[in-house]
């Protein structure tokens, strides 16, 4: 289950506004200090406005992590707990994990001037309460509830 908080990570946040329509972005970096009872997700400020307004109004979110290299997913839902801007002091943690993320995009031949051009900071920090997490693979187990 750990394996969703690797560096280098494809991460994605689902939310919904109040009427149940969906919204995405990408999200840089994922961190858990509670073995995935909480996470917290780093959201580039440039490109998660719905996102952050979604959780604003229903504080619900889903957040999919993936290994770039061989596709082993989770999906994790739950209850959003907390909504900041990220610190200073956290900026050095999400620049290393933009950083894996875009070596992995290069080892697929990503060049590295588009590789870098996402946006990663400054971010916001949004700490889910873990109530759901799935398997997301590709394989028989995909959708099986991990907890």
């Amino acid at each position: 289950m750990l394996r969703c908080l690797e560096p280098g990570l494809s991460i994605i946040v689902g939310t919904t506004d109040a009427k149940g329509a969906p919204a995405s972005c990408r999200g840089i970096a994922i961190a858990s200090h509670d073995d995935l009872a909480t996470v917290t997700v780093f959201l580039p400020v440039a490109t998660s406005h719905e996102a952050i307004q979604n959780i604003a109004l229903t504080k619900r979110m889903a957040v999919s992590s993936t290994n770039m290299a061989d596709h082993s997913s989770t999906q994790m839902k739950g209850t959003t707990i907390d909504a900041r801007l990220a610190t200073e002091d956290e900026s050095a943690y999400v620049r290393s994990r933009f950083e894996a993320f875009v070596q992995g995009l290069m080892a697929y031949g990503v060049s590295p001037r588009l590789a870098r051009s996402v946006r990663h900071w400054p971010a916001f920090a949004v700490t889910l309460k873990v109530e759901q997490m799935f398997e997301q693979t590709p394989g028989p187990n995909a959708g099986r509830r991990m907890r």
